[in-house]
């Protein structure tokens, strides 16, 4: 039905319509066709959930910066505006509807950190050092690994701690009149005797990388990294969560799986977050899951767990474990909160699984079909009293 002049739309997605467009005029009276995308999948989604969005008053100056070409439409435009959370979230849109190129998250959320870090920091004495530690060894590596797969949700937390930890070692350098080229061994191990745990083992990365690259004295040693074995809990505890999750209906399915896949596959959250419907495989009924190679069988009662999260989620490749921003999984902290809420015993009941794991087939084995490194497998092995220290011989 055509709009008579001058009168107000009356249905709810008529009226959002209407306030998508005034928040997309890009000066002239019309809408900015680059955003149209936007406008689109905004239009796919709850009316009054857009409205009060639209009605926030950064969110309109945000969109009308971006409509009106005031700000660039690009991942550095955005990451340059002040409010930085509702940049991100429009970030996200603006990915999942095609308009910038994807990136991952982890590492936009990490290289903006470092980078205002390091502008707050301008003062410190030992400044350029953090410099080129964040911006010669961190970010590369990071750039690396996002190249090669999806970073997960940790990568940012060990990141940010390992350069909070060394800008803490040298201002206790600094506080004390010691140089970095006149370190030795005595201050190092002064400082290893008075440092806590974390402290230590966060700032490891960066003496390595000191003393390689002749930051620091070439003679000093920087103390191994040794790792606790970790409380765990009993295999017929294990059993008993297992039978809960599998058959309580009253925690939500998406809740439920994670805590299965934790306790028969050891997986860590910050890899079940990012699970697929497309790493769900089933031939001829039966279900496996890709968490490494070859592919894990999948068990009753769990596969039909399973089926149920597969079939919520839609067509492959939609996320098992969506989460509020679009195209993202699930945060890390949301779903640890949410096993945390049922009392699951997240770390005690993953090192459980791993080291049953291990007991029952050999280390590297169970690391290519889990997607373990070698090392955390074999290293169980030790922890649980298992024997397993290479392939069984092969038979005639």
């Amino acid at each position: 039905m055509p709009k008579r002049p001058g009168r107000r739309p009356t249905c709810s997605p008529c009226r959002t319509a209407l306030k998508v467009e005034q928040a997309f005029d890009d000066g002239t009276g019309t809408m900015n066709l680059a955003l149209t995308p936007l406008a689109n999948a905004l239009a796919a989604k709850q009316p009054e959930t857009v409205r009060i969005w639209l009605s926030r008053p950064h969110v309109r100056e945000l969109l009308t910066a971006l409509a009106t070409g005031r700000l660039p439409l690009t991942h550095d435009g955005l990451a340059g505006h002040d409010r930085p959370i509702a940049a991100r979230y429009l970030r996200h849109e603006l990915m999942a509807c095609g308009i910038l190129p994807t990136v991952d998250k982890h590492l936009l959320d990490t290289e903006q950190w470092l980078h205002r870090r390091l502008a707050e920091l301008v003062e410190h004495p030992h400044q350029p050092l953090l410099r080129r530690f964040a911006l010669w060894h961190q970010l590369p590596r990071l750039r690396t690994t996002a190249a090669a797969r999806p970073l997960r949700a940790t990568a940012r937390p060990y990141v940010t701690q390992q350069f909070t930890q060394a800008q803490a070692f040298l201002t206790w350098l600094h506080e004390r009149g010691i140089a970095p080229a006149t370190l030795t061994q005595a201050d190092l191990d002064t400082w290893y005797a008075t440092a806590r745990v974390h402290q230590r083992h966060r700032v490891h990365g960066f003496l390595t990388w000191a003393i390689t690259h002749g930051h620091l004295p070439r003679h000093l040693v920087a103390s191994a990294l040794m790792f606790k074995p970790g409380a765990v809990i009993t295999q017929q505890r294990r059993l008993a969560l297992l039978r809960r999750f599998t058959t309580d209906d009253h925690a939500d399915v998406g809740t439920r799986t994670a805590a299965c896949l934790l306790l028969l596959y050891a997986q860590p959250l910050s890899r079940i977050q990012d699970l697929t419907t497309a790493d769900v495989l089933d031939h001829d009924g039966e279900l496996s899951i890709r968490l490494g190679d070859p592919p894990a069988p999948v068990p009753e009662p769990f596969a039909t767990l399973l089926r149920q999260l597969v079939d919520a989620a839609g067509p492959p490749p939609a996320l098992l474990f969506p989460g509020r921003l679009a195209g993202q999984p699930v945060a890390y902290t949301t779903l640890h909160n949410r096993l945390r809420a049922l009392g699951f015993p997240i770390k005690e009941g993953r090192v459980a699984a791993l080291r049953q794991l291990v007991l029952q087939a050999p280390a590297p084995v169970v690391a290519d079909a889990l997607g373990f490194h070698p090392t955390t497998a074999t290293r169980q092995v030790t922890n649980a009293g298992g024997t397993w220290s290479r392939y069984p011989s092969p038979r005639s």
